[in-house]
């Protein structure tokens, strides 16, 4: 726990006048269920005659499917049912792709990475059905792999031999004379960072409970997939159903995602839907851990940058260019959008007015990629913060300082990045000066961290302390309209119009019980964020009444409407929009329904603090009262909240080109204190110093919550996590004693301080705040790791930063 961390206060007394819900730590609602286990997850959920199923995985990253003998398994007697890929496609259609790949739910006629379902086993119980499995005989024919974005490109073993290339998609953005700006710069600094593959290692694995119904002719599939109103066409699109037959419900909470629940959640779906529908009798699969860290489709990025800095000897930076490779894995699954979504920070936190921006994704034998907490925004800021602290060391001048003469300015908010996207609001000199502020006040200082005797001393033991400070974004809140662009041609592109955007509103409806209580139900499904709190504390502000009085729960896929959902620092901005507006919505219903009770223009009646009243009259309803007048035909209100970007003039010209559209910038200064062993390479992170500003916060605790877990998944990326490979595509990473967690050993005390500079564009001047520290720690790390090795002239290029890495280094460079 951070030092700082605000404590949780009691919820506040609703008499008390002029008190607010919103901006208070009240006490999440979802903790008491969570903690006194009362809330059923996936692996919970058993229905009535329910039958599990287990998967044959292959065991190969690249080979032909000669045969599959289902006979050994069919003829034990516990079996109930083997499908196959040849059932699948007998019977079902292939999942929906990107980029033109389409899939089966299970591997048809070749294996492309190791672990890929080939079959799928139903027996009474999960033990029986990994014992069928085992006799499921597959005859394969191995193929050469292909590991890595330099052998793929090289396009002489194919991984989808019916494209030509293993060149999944391409493109390059230029904005400004570039080449121009690099001729006339006094100096070019050029670097090259690879980027490895990591993930969200939630604490629930991926899994789905489906019960056909030959009655309706339609499936119940219970499941945590994440974005689930969203992406259920890749459910019901797979067994053929219209989207109304496909009904799919997710628990109050999924125990975590950050990303990972998205493709690989949707095939568990759909083949436990399938069995059940060859079986009429419920169906559940649930990973294991092995299997959601081999070939879960959990891992993200793994990149190889290029960069250049054109920079001027008086520290200007002129322009950027910036291209990457990037490994997908072997299908281009939702994910791609993470080569697009860092432009909508295409500079950062910096005034850089002209650059290029490539990408090159690649197709690999390996786990396709999901989406991660960040979303590509990470991977682009670390880059290009490795890339000015070379520019610094090559021009002689301090780091920190070059930073802070190139930051965006307050006076030039709202900000526009010559990619169209538009900062909304912050002081991002101010933050750095903070931060360093802190750093000094507490570290610098006599038997601080960094005061200057004690690191002297520290280096006499091998030990090397120092931190780099800087201004990092979090974008939230996108219009993931632009995602379609991957399905777009050039022409289609130039041809869209304002109108053809797709906004993607958040949608909310509310309930009156005859008791005069109130639910609300979402249509997103909730990782750990404390949606329900925010929802409550916001709607009992709008209507004036306690939050006792508001119940949250979930529609199903059917019963909402296609809402994209939690994903890209989105639902602080979108959740709290809607729940603003839903407010209004019941109390315009609350009033037309006393009106029209009463015989009076809706205009004459007035609701406030949970009753209604005619003006002038006396008369008054509760809401209890009102619960037997209000129409109960469906919800009592609904109301889909548009994103605030879609009706601003101001993001007309990203929204139109498809480029990346993100109304809320949040942003955090950090400064990790790091000390490195240069004896083993191990890297301790002392403290961590973190100023962040996700405009209004709405609850201090929930927050702060977001803002530590993320700096600990930051803190993983930059020093442990990597699901690493062999040569012959062999995941090395299969279990918590290969792919390394941080944990309470490792995770420092943080001191972090919130500042709010209300967004302009948003209802409740809300920011994200879910995905900023694990961006910032990503790239102030490594920096600060440079910065501890500098008197060595050492510095890193790749993360994680490994001990053995660093040793290679260190080896290479001083000894």
């Amino acid at each position: 726990m951070s030092e700082s961390a605000p404590k949780s206060s009691e919820v506040p007394d609703a008499d008390d006048e002029g008190k607010r819900y919103t901006g208070t730590s009240m006490r999440r609602v979802e903790d008491f269920d969570i903690l006194t286990g009362r809330v059923d997850y996936i692996h919970d959920i058993d229905l009535p005659g329910c039958l599990h199923a287990a998967l044959v995985r292959a065991p190969h990253a690249h080979a032909a499917i000669e045969e599959v003998d289902t006979s050994a398994a069919e003829s034990h007697p516990d079996c109930e049912l083997v499908l196959t890929a040849a059932d699948i496609e007998e019977h079902y259609q292939q999942t929906p792709g990107r980029l033109g790949f389409k899939e089966w739910a299970l591997a048809h006629d070749r294996v492309r990475f190791a672990g890929e379902p080939v079959a799928m086993v139903v027996a009474a119980d999960r033990y029986v059905a990994e014992d069928v499995a085992d006799l499921v005989d597959v005859s394969y024919d191995v193929l050469d792999p292909v590991t890595d974005v330099y052998a793929a490109s090289d396009d002489e073993v194919l991984l989808h031999e019916e494209t030509g290339t293993n060149l999944a998609d391409r493109d390059e953005f230029v904005f400004g004379d570039v080449e121009g700006a690099f001729e006339d710069a006094d100096n070019v600094v050029e670097g090259e960072y690879s980027w490895g593959r990591i993930s969200g290692v939630p604490m629930e694995t991926a899994g789905a409970v489906a019960d056909y119904d030959s009655d309706t002719d339609s499936f119940d599939v219970h499941c945590n997939l994440q974005l689930y109103t969203f992406n259920g066409e890749l459910v019901y699109e797979s067994l053929g159903y219209p989207a109304e037959k496909v009904r799919l419900h997710v628990p109050e909470n999924i125990g975590g995602s950050f990303g990972t629940k998205i493709a690989a959640g949707a095939r568990y779906c759909a083949l436990a839907a399938m069995a059940s529908h060859q079986l009429e009798r419920p169906v559940k699969y649930v990973e294991d851990r092995i299997e959601y860290l081999q070939a879960g489709d959990s891992h993200s990025c793994e990149r190889e940058y290029s960069v250049r800095l054109a920079v001027d000897d008086d520290g200007t930076i002129r322009g950027y260019d910036v291209s990457f490779m990037d490994d997908l894995g072997a299908f281009p699954r939702y994910p791609l959008p993470q080569a697009v979504k860092p432009l909508s920070v295409l500079s950062t936190s910096y005034h850089i007015d002209t650059v290029r921006y490539e990408y090159e994704l690649y197709l690999t034998n390996k786990v396709p990629q999901t989406a991660y907490r960040g979303f590509g925004v990470q991977q682009h800021t670390f880059a290009l913060e490795m890339t000015l602290e070379k520019a610094a060391r090559e021009l002689g001048v301090d780091p920190t300082e070059l930073r802070r003469q190139n930051l965006v300015r307050p006076d030039e908010m709202p900000y526009e990045l010559p990619s169209k996207n538009i900062y909304d609001s912050g002081d991002y000199p101010a933050a750095l000066a903070r931060i360093e502020e802190l750093v000094d006040e507490r570290e610098r200082c006599e038997g601080g961290l960094l005061d200057p005797d004690v690191v002297e001393a520290k280096r006499e033991e091998g030990k090397y302390r120092g931190t780099r400070p800087a201004v990092t974004l979090e974008p939230s809140a996108g219009v993931i309209d632009y995602a379609s662009r991957f399905e777009m041609s050039d022409d289609e592109i130039e041809a869209n119009t304002r109108e053809d955007v797709a906004s993607f509103p958040e949608h909310l409806a509310a309930d009156l019980r005859p008791d005069g209580t109130v639910t609300v139900h979402l249509a997103t499904s909730s990782a750990g964020q404390g949606h329900q709190t925010v929802v409550i504390q916001l709607m009992a502000d709008g209507l004036g009444i306690s939050p006792a009085d508001i119940d949250v729960d979930y529609l199903n896929s059917a019963e909402a409407p296609k809402d994209f959902g939690a994903a890209a620092s989105r639902m602080g901005i979108m959740l709290s929009g809607a729940s603003v507006g839903l407010a209004d919505e019941l109390a315009t219903v609350f009033e037309g329904a006393a009106a029209t009770h009463w015989g009076c223009d809706p205009a004459d009646v007035t609701y406030a603090d949970g009753a209604v009243t005619r003006d002038g009259g006396g008369d008054s309803l509760s809401l209890a009262d009102l619960a037997e007048f209000v129409d109960d035909d469906g919800h009592t209100a609904t109301y889909g909240y548009e994103n605030p970007a879609f009706d601003l003039p101001e993001f007309d010209d990203a929204l139109v080109d498809k480029l990346p559209t993100y109304p809320g910038t949040a942003y955090c200064a950090d400064a990790p204190i790091v000390e490195v062993d240069v004896n083993t390479g191990h890297v301790d992170i002392l403290r961590y110093y973190s100023l962040h500003d996700c405009g209004t916060v709405l609850n201090p605790d929930i927050v702060q919550g977001q803002v530590e877990g993320a700096i600990a998944h930051g803190i993983g990326g930059a020093l442990l996590e990597e699901f690493a490979y062999d040569d012959s595509g062999q995941p090395l990473a299969v279990t918590m004693f290969d792919y390394l967690l941080p944990s309470i050993t490792n995770v420092p005390e943080m001191v972090v301080e919130h500042r709010e500079t209300p967004s302009p564009f948003t209802v409740t001047g809300a920011k994200g705040a879910g995905e900023g520290g694990t961006i910032s720690a990503s790239a102030v790390i490594p920096t600060s790791i440079n910065a501890a090795l500098e008197p060595l002239g050492v510095t890193v290029d790749t993360v994680p930063v490994t001990p053995d890495r660093l040793r290679a280094k260190l080896r290479d460079e001083v000894e």
